[in-house]
C-alpha cells in the first residue's frame, strides 16, 4: 500500500502525494541543490601589444582550442580541487572565491593549457571558476570579476586576457574608443575598451620551452624599465602602434604583413627584456617555416608562437630545438556551459 502524504493544492481541499511522486519530486529537489554546475573558458594567444596593453596601448589577442574547464558543487565548506580553501594556496581560485562571494561551494578545474607558457592558462582558470561559483554566463559580468582575480593575483594585469576567456574569437583593446565595442573594463584611472575582432581560423604554432616567469615579475620589470629610461617608452608606444597596423593586415587577411609586424613586435619586445635565449631560439628555429613568429604573454620564458601554413614543419622545428610544439587554431567560442556527465 503507498503511504499518502498531504500537499496544498489549488482548492480548499487537500491533495495528497502518492509514495511514488513523493520520491520524484524529493529527486529533483536533490539535483536543483547538488547538480554541479560547469563552465569552460578558452586559452589565448596575445597576438600583438603583450605588456604595452598594461599602459593603455593598444594589443590584439585571438582564444585557442585549449581549454579549461571548472566544475563546482555545494559543500560545506569551501575547496579547492579537493582541498580546503586558504589565503597561503594559489592566489587565483583564492580571489575568485573572495570576489564572488561563495560560500560552501567545493570546486575542482583541469585544463589542457600548459601552465605558465603564456597563452591565458591563468585567465582561463578565472573565467571558468568565476561563471562556475556565479553560475553565470554573462561575458561581460565575468569578465570583470576575473580581471580583478588577475589583479589581485598578480599586483597589476590588463583585461585582455579575461576578455579574450570570456568572449573568444578575437578581441582588440584599447584605452580609446574601439570599433566593435563588447565592452570597457576600468581600474585606477585607466579605462580598456574592448572590441570584437574577427582572426578567422588561423593556424599557429606555439612553442613551449618547459618553464616560464610569474607574470607579475615580468610586468614589474617593465614598469620599471618604462619609468626609467625614455628607450623603454619609446618602446611600449611604438608596440601600440604596431598593434593598429595589425588590425589593419587581418582585416584585410594579409598574412605577409601580420608576419613582419609580428617579427618587429618581438623585436621591441626583446629591447623590454622579456625575451630569453630559449624563446629567441625557438623563433630562429621556427623562421624558414612561418610569416613571423615572436613570444606570447608576459615572456621570460613560456611560449613562441608562428604564424605558418606549414604548421608539421614548424612544429619539427620546435622539437628540434628542445621546444614542446602545440598546433593551435584561432577562433575558438569563449565561456561556455557544460553538461553533466555521469
Amino acid at each position: 500500500m503507498e503511504t499518502c502524504l498531504s500537499r496544498t493544492g489549488g482548492s480548499n481541499e487537500p491533495s495528497v502525494f502518492m509514495d511514488s511522486e513523493w520520491k520524484e519530486f524529493n529527486f529533483n529537489v536533490f539535483h536543483v541543490w547538488f547538480m554541479p554546475v560547469s563552465f569552460s573558458s578558452p586559452g589565448k594567444i596575445i597576438l600583438f601589444g603583450e605588456h604595452a596593453v598594461v599602459f593603455g596601448e593598444a594589443a590584439i589577442a585571438a582564444a585557442i582550442n585549449l581549454r579549461t574547464r571548472a566544475v563546482v558543487s555545494e559543500y560545506r565548506e569551501n575547496r579547492f580541487n579537493g582541498f580546503p580553501l586558504r589565503k597561503d594556496m594559489r592566489a587565483y581560485p583564492y580571489h575568485s572565491f573572495s570576489l564572488t562571494g561563495a560560500t560552501g561551494k567545493s570546486a575542482s578545474v583541469e585544463s589542457s593549457i600548459p601552465p605558465g607558457g603564456g597563452m591565458g592558462s591563468s585567465a582561463a582558470l578565472s573565467t571558468s571558476l568565476v561563471a562556475a561559483l556565479n553560475n553565470d554566463g554573462n561575458e561581460a559580468k565575468t569578465a570583470s570579476i576575473a580581471f580583478n582575480v588577475e589583479l589581485g593575483a598578480q599586483g597589476r594585469a590588463s583585461p585582455l586576457d579575461t576578455s579574450t576567456s570570456a568572449h573568444g574569437y578575437g578581441v582588440f583593446i584599447s584605452s580609446s574608443r574601439v570599433s566593435s565595442e563588447i565592452w570597457s573594463i576600468s581600474s585606477g584611472t585607466v579605462t580598456w575598451h574592448i572590441g570584437h575582432v574577427d582572426v578567422g581560423r588561423m593556424t599557429v604554432v606555439a612553442g613551449y620551452t618547459g618553464s616560464g616567469a610569474a607574470t607579475g615579475h615580468m610586468v614589474d620589470k617593465v614598469r620599471r624599465l618604462w619609468e626609467k629610461y625614455p628607450t623603454a617608452r619609446d618602446a611600449v608606444s611604438e608596440i601600440g602602434s604596431i598593434s593598429q597596423d595589425a588590425m589593419k593586415a587581418l582585416r584585410g587577411g594579409d598574412m605577409v604583413a601580420l608576419g613582419r609586424l609580428m617579427d618587429r613586435n618581438q623585436r621591441l619586445l626583446s629591447v623590454l627584456g622579456v625575451s630569453t635565449k630559449e624563446l629567441d631560439q625557438l623563433i630562429d628555429a621556427v623562421r624558414p617555416f612561418s610569416y613571423g613568429a615572436k613570444l606570447t604573454g608576459a615572456g621570460g620564458g613560456g611560449c613562441i608562437i608562428a604564424l605558418t601554413d606549414r604548421p608539421e614543419k614548424a612544429g619539427e622545428a620546435i622539437a628540434a630545438r628542445g621546444g614542446i610544439p602545440i598546433i593551435c587554431r584561432t577562433g575558438e567560442e569563449g565561456l561556455r556551459r557544460e553538461g553533466h556527465e555521469g
